[in-house]
């Protein structure tokens, strides 16, 4: 077992994947971040204290029994970020840990990543949330080398 760890390691890192490696280690540092921001994150002036207020008390009857409100469904699109970017970046770390994946493999899957940051970072532009635009295009620099 031991070997097998110190295998995938090395694959990790061997030329040709260390970019692909690099940007799922940012990918995770980005759902940890994400995470850190949603938790330690507070109204800070009274419009947004009454804005989470009104989102506390605001009810939505969604199915199931389940009425949430708008604030339970903030927080959990909000968790849900975190959890797809942790999902991510553990995928792309099993796929280069792996020495019998493909090169080919590699590149059709940073193709992929690269399509979605760049929707992400167009998204982060037009809405103008600086945090995610830079940690979004250190990723994108990743990905494309």
């Amino acid at each position: 077992y031991p070997s097998e760890v110190v295998r995938m390691a090395v694959a990790i890192w061997k030329p040709g994947r260390r970019f692909f490696s690099s940007a799922a280690i940012l990918v995770l540092l980005m759902a940890v971040g994400h995470t850190f921001g949603v938790l330690t994150g507070s109204p800070s002036n009274p419009v947004e204290e009454k804005l989470f207020a009104d989102m506390g008390a605001a009810l939505t009857p969604l199915g199931l029994g389940m009425s949430p409100s708008v604030k339970d469904i903030y927080f959990a699109f909000a968790f849900t970020v975190s959890v797809t970017f942790a999902a991510l970046g553990l995928l792309y770390l099993v796929l280069a840990a792996i020495p019998e994946t493909p090169d080919r493999v590699l590149r059709a899957v940073s193709w992929v990543n690269a399509l979605w940051v760049g929707a992400f970072l167009i998204m982060n532009w037009v809405y103008r949330v600086p945090p995610s635009l830079i940690f979004g295009t250190i990723i994108g620099i990743a990905v494309a080398l």
